[in-house]
């Protein structure tokens, strides 16, 4: 007979001894971590339950395994380049580094100076580090004696993070084969660390990069090299991808990202012929894929549910014909046919029609029309409003006139958010011809409305939530004007007092005899900014008073 347990071990019970035979193990609690090796065709599969299993993918058969035991937790494991080594994470902070063959830990390849839950583990280009970040925000770093011996050795711990790391990276420096370790983290940080410099017990930062301003970014992958110049490609939670120059860490290109229910977990590069390029993704249930360059184009993603309980983990084989992700205590296995995805991408349009697809109403819709008149009435403005002389009327507009064209669609971008764009656009043809852009098509700047604008547009619960926060908990939702205008001036991006009275004026139409409205943005000066700003506001505001009055929301919409 065949017995099996919820501890998920099966045993045959011969009728005539009754002596109990184990058969089988298999996991019965939650997989997390999953690598395949990048020379066979072998996937390690790794659960709470602490047993470790490799498995030929191919055929369907199990090659080796060890059970570490119950407490012993395997929360993270990753393969080194030439398949050597396997470095196992788990819950207590420990990392063992075992033979990839015979799944036994090697001399010297137990590490416990982390405390808490290894998230990931990386291992760089030529087998040389290994890198692992863990639930305290702290990223570890071991380097191995030589790359002809099997000794590993701890290096040194830093907590350049504040909030939970997402990402840890390995990639090479431009011009040479020295490894390069980045961390991105929830504080919105990307930090490189200087590897060849760190002694026993100093892991040196090398630079810290704020990348984002609001949104959170959830990961990140090196760009193919599509282009000349060498990106970071980084996914967020306001679904966008962002090209980060990988020497400057400065934002290159923002991109709509994949919009299938929530926003992406993770990516991985998948490697193909150099004519064809991917990117494959995990959402909070779905397994998506991307063709490559980036272009904001919404065909070019699908996607579809890969686990109904959520997806934690993917990974591809080495030549990227297979992805497996998990979720729960399933792993799942998936052949990737690119053709389907360039027949989604050939059905819907090519050139400006599947960006009309993102306006509302389309090509013939009132917001491409309106685009159109605001892309010529700001040639007219470039050449004066007010002038009687011939007008030129052509096929572009100064990048000086883009964060006007945005806020009279709705759109109102941050100023970082304006500099991303014009710089965009700026630098777009920099790296192949060494100039730099000064003014933008219609073409263009539909595609840069479309890939910036949020992807939901503002809801009002925002608005209120954001107010609430600057009143404070014991405030009942009421703000002291001194206060407010206070915060606006000097918390996030900088207002000065006589700039902050102009906005109001113009949000509350306050246009003394101005008539042209060209003008009624000049007609607060700056001696009159403090009497202005009292006169408009009263003396306690709240959120119905700041998003009604001054805000302009009509009262239905503030009761949606």
């Amino acid at each position: 007979a065949v017995v099996s347990t919820q501890s998920g071990h099966y045993a045959g019970v011969p009728a005539k001894t009754n002596q109990v035979k184990k058969l089988l193990q298999e996991h019965d609690d939650a997989v997390k971590a999953i690598d395949t090796h990048p020379v066979s065709n072998y996937i390690a599969v790794g659960s709470y339950c602490g047993l470790l299993k490799i498995w030929d993918y191919i055929e369907k058969s199990e090659v080796n395994s060890r059970a570490f035991g119950l407490g012993n937790e395997i929360t993270a494991m990753s393969y080194d380049k030439v398949g050597e080594f396997l470095a196992v994470g788990f819950y207590d902070g420990t990392i063992l580094i075992l033979d990839s063959t015979t799944l036994e830990t090697i001399s010297g390849g137990e590490f416990s100076h982390a405390k808490a839950l290894i998230t990931q583990l990386a291992f760089s280009h030529d087998s040389i580090f290994l890198a692992a970040t863990d639930l305290d925000d702290t990223t570890t770093l071991i380097k191995r004696a030589s790359d002809s011996e099997n000794e590993w050795n701890y290096i040194g711990r830093n907590k350049a993070h504040y909030k939970s790391i997402v990402n840890i990276i390995f990639g090479i420096a431009l011009d040479s084969n020295v490894p390069r370790l980045l961390t991105l983290g929830m504080d919105r940080n990307l930090v490189e660390y200087d590897i060849l410099n760190s002694t026993e017990d100093n892991l040196i930062v090398m630079s810290t990069d704020k990348i984002e301003q609001s949104a959170t970014p959830v990961s990140c992958a090196w760009y193919p090299p599509i282009n000349k110049e060498h990106f970071l490609l980084v996914a967020n939670s306001e679904y966008k991808y962002k090209l980060l120059n990988a020497t400057t860490k400065r934002c290159r290109k923002t991109l709509l990202g994949p919009t299938h229910g929530s926003h992406i977990q993770k990516i991985v590069n998948l490697a193909y012929p150099e004519d064809k390029h991917y990117i494959a993704f995990i959402t909070e249930d779905k397994i998506g894929m991307t063709t490559l360059a980036l272009d904001g184009n919404p065909h070019n993603t699908t996607a579809l549910l890969a686990h109904c309980d959520g997806a934690s983990n993917i990974v591809a084989c080495p030549n990227s014909r297979f992805l497996f992700t998990v979720g729960g205590k399933v792993c799942r296995m998936w052949e990737v046919n690119p053709d389907v995805l360039h027949a989604t991408a050939a059905l819907g349009g090519s050139g400006l029609e599947p960006f009309y697809q993102l306006l509302e109403g389309g090509k013939e819709g009132p917001l491409a029309k309106e685009m159109e008149e605001y892309f010529y009435y700001s040639q007219m403005r470039s050449q004066s409003v007010a002038t009687t002389k011939h007008r030129k009327v052509g096929q572009h507009v100064a990048l000086e006139e883009v964060p006007n064209i945005m806020r009279a669609l709705g759109f109102y971008p941050t100023e970082l958010q304006v500099q991303d764009m014009i710089n965009e656009v700026k630098f777009s043809q920099y790296v192949d011809t060494g100039k730099t852009v000064s003014e933008i098509d219609l073409e263009t700047l539909i595609k840069l409305y479309c890939n910036h604008r949020p992807v939901f547009g503002l809801p009002l619960y925002q608005v209120y939530d954001a107010f609430s926060t600057l009143a404070g908990a014991d405030s009942d939702g009421r703000i002291d004007r001194g206060l407010l205008l206070s915060l606006l001036q000097n918390k996030g991006e900088h207002i000065s007092e006589p700039e902050l009275a102009e906005y109001l004026a113009s949000l509350l139409e306050l246009h003394g005899s101005a008539t042209n409205k060209e003008d009624k943005m000049a007609v607060v000066v700056a001696s009159e900014a403090g009497t202005t700003l009292e006169r408009v506001l009263p003396e306690i505001i709240d959120a119905d008073m700041f998003t009604g009055h001054v805000l302009g929301f009509m009262p239905a919409a503030i009761a949606e």
